[in-house]
């Protein structure tokens, strides 16, 4: 049984090549400013590798074996395909430093993102942010299985094992029609009214649902929830129709909250202050289009009292204070 043919360093096959072109172990040697012994080992062991004779060399110069024209054929064939793949993949490496995969909470796809995303389009023009929305909960999911770089959640308490950096801070409301028996109350509505009290909340998963829950647990109680929808158009408007109170970001009510369409609801004892936290896995670093989004997200190592900054560990489990 014959040994298998191991495979060639690419660069020896470029010094082949150059050999065959330039007709000279030491014309080759001259154009690589290597020495002549040098060139010419590495085609001895060029030669060994590939149990092959490549070059007959005589005191007029060196010349290629019939095997050796071949093997510089199928040579060139090869460089050629590596020089592509180098190309392509400088290629892929200049998009990455154009591009950012990103994924935001619903509540920051529609409230924040649209104004970070300006601010990066007036200091970098070129950069683009492929931006998904979900929950919180998915968006963490995207960026824990690398489908995104860079992830915004709005979650009271920060995810284990990724880093994160606050950005901002949001509030939630609980909001009513006129017409619901809270709406004219003039004592304010605590945590184990407010935990049975048929809130209109999002999905699972969602960080504006894990805010009220948390807030209520902290007062040693758990949300029977009201309507469940996984959209926050469409609770509010389920609010406006006197279906029940609703909990969302001050943000996304503050329209309806003027008009006079909702009146917010006071509360007592029940805090629902959240962080908007920027997440990426531990162990990678960021791209420069990843760090200038992060950039455009907000100010940087400014955390509020009883907020986490930018950290490697989530793992503290902190709830952020009010």
């Amino acid at each position: 049984m014959s040994t298998p043919t191991r495979r060639p360093d690419l660069d020896d096959l470029e010094v082949l090549a150059l050999v065959a072109r330039s007709g000279s172990i030491g014309q080759a040697a001259q154009e690589l400013r290597l020495s002549q012994p040098s060139v010419s080992r590495r085609m001895l062991a060029l030669e060994r590798r590939l149990g092959v004779t490549l070059l007959h060399r005589t005191k007029q110069g060196t010349t290629l074996t019939a095997h050796g024209r071949l093997v510089v054929d199928w040579a060139g064939e090869l460089l050629d395909a590596a020089e592509r793949f180098t190309r392509s993949v400088a290629t892929l490496r200049a998009e990455g430093e154009r591009v950012v995969r990103a994924a935001v909470s619903m509540t920051i796809a529609e409230h924040y993102a649209p104004a970070w995303l300006a601010r990066l389009h007036a200091v970098a023009p070129d950069l683009q942010v492929s931006l998904s929305v979900a929950n919180s909960t998915e968006v963490e999911r995207l960026v824990r299985t690398g489908a995104a770089e860079l992830g915004f959640v709005e979650v009271p308490t920060v995810p284990d094992g990724l880093r994160h950096q606050q950005v901002g801070a949001d509030r939630l409301v609980v909001a009513v029609a006129p017409g619901h028996p809270w709406a004219d109350r003039t004592e304010p509505v605590g945590a184990a009214e407010l935990a049975v009290g048929g809130v209109l909340v999002r999905e699972e998963g969602s960080g504006t649902r894990v805010t009220l829950e948390e807030a209520l647990r902290r007062e040693g109680h758990e949300l029977v929830p009201g309507l469940v929808m996984a959209s926050n158009n469409g609770l509010t408007h389920a609010a406006i129709a006197g279906m029940g109170p609703v909990a969302l970001s001050e943000r996304g009510l503050e329209a309806d909250l003027k008009l006079g369409e909702l009146r917010a609801v006071p509360l007592d004892g029940v805090f629902l202050l959240r962080p908007l936290t920027a997440i990426w896995p531990a162990e990678a670093t960021l791209s420069d289009a990843a760090a200038r989004l992060l950039a455009a997200a907000g100010p940087t190592g400014t955390a509020r009292p009883g907020y986490p900054t930018d950290s490697a560990e989530g793992g503290s489990g902190r709830a952020c204070a009010p």
